[in-house]
């Protein structure tokens, strides 16, 4: 009988975790994000924020390093679990280190959020990319999620182009095989090879704090490195992701999670080494200047 409740609770964890969800923003701007309980209400630490290049303290730190990122994936797996599409099946460990990071972190899975969740001097993006990363001292995320260096977040913000993405369109070409309500958390093997590194842009500048996970339980466990440099994408490739069901014939226009309060954290905004702050400041500023164009643009379509 101990064991048959053992089991019921963990059913009914799993119930209550699976109802969360997003405000449809695409069509009912004034929709109030809802309330998900716990830690995501009542932390202090949590993620996204808006992040601004003159309130950063200004750091530098070694180069980030990549292992095995630029290795073709050719066994990825999507999944729509009902709140975005993630990726995993990596070949081999994808390992990221350096930086301000005191450990080494293996990649576990990657996801998107359509608009992006953090902002950079109050713009959003159409799309942001997270590449989740375990600290290999724990055996695995949920383990990992109990303290404050488990888990590092990239996050890769993609603005408003006409030339589609290559690394995104190899996404996208399987989607039909998960976007439906009937293939939720049924995984699908992606047809095209895809390396890891094609979803990252230059590392030379990024926003890093320590924040927590986006989703339910939002534990305060993760070191964000959101970076400033930002890749193209095309609002049709976007609309894609709209597609996906999440409720029978209920798309996921959006699922990204409102700004939280910086609360007093730091926030660093790191230049390499290699080259002068001037000369990142002045071309972050310039890049700034552009993508503001672009991203009003997309808020008036």
């Amino acid at each position: 009988m101990h064991f048959l409740a053992v089991i019921a609770c963990c059913l009914l964890a799993l119930s209550a975790a699976s109802e969360w969800g997003y405000p449809d923003l695409d069509n009912n701007q004034d929709e109030a994000f809802p309330k998900w309980g716990g830690l995501c209400d009542n932390g202090k630490k949590q993620s996204p924020i808006n992040l601004h290049v003159k309130g950063a303290l200004k750091g530098e730190f070694s180069a980030l390093k990549f292992e095995n990122f630029d290795e073709e994936q050719g066994s990825l797996q999507m999944v729509n679990n009902g709140h975005s599409i993630q990726l995993s099946g990596f070949a081999h460990d994808l390992t990221l280190s350096g930086g301000g990071l005191v450990s080494d972190y293996v990649v576990e899975q990657i996801h998107m959020h359509w608009w992006s969740e953090h902002t950079i001097n109050d713009i959003r993006y159409p799309l942001e990319v997270h590449i989740v990363h375990r600290n290999k001292i724990y055996p695995n995320m949920s383990m990992a999620a109990n303290f404050k260096d488990g888990i590092t977040v990239l996050g890769v913000l993609y603005h408003v182009s006409n030339t589609p993405n290559e690394a995104i369109d190899s996404i996208i070409k399987s989607l039909d095989s998960v976007k439906s309500y009937e293939r939720i958390n049924i995984p699908a093997h992606i047809e095209d090879s895809l390396a890891v590194d094609d979803l990252v842009p230059s590392v030379d500048t990024y926003f890093t704090y320590a924040g927590s996970l986006t989703t339910p339980t939002c534990a305060e466990a993760v070191t964000w490195i959101v970076l400033t440099n930002t890749f193209p994408v095309t609002l049709d490739q976007v609309n894609q992701f709209k597609e996906i069901e999440y409720e029978k014939d209920k798309q996921l226009h959006n699922n990204y999670r409102e700004l939280q309060s910086e609360n007093n954290r730091a926030v660093v905004l790191v230049v390499q080494q290699e080259r002068s702050s001037a000369d990142q400041l002045s071309t972050l500023g310039m890049g700034l200047t552009l993508l503001l164009g672009l991203a009003v643009h997309k808020f008036q379509l």
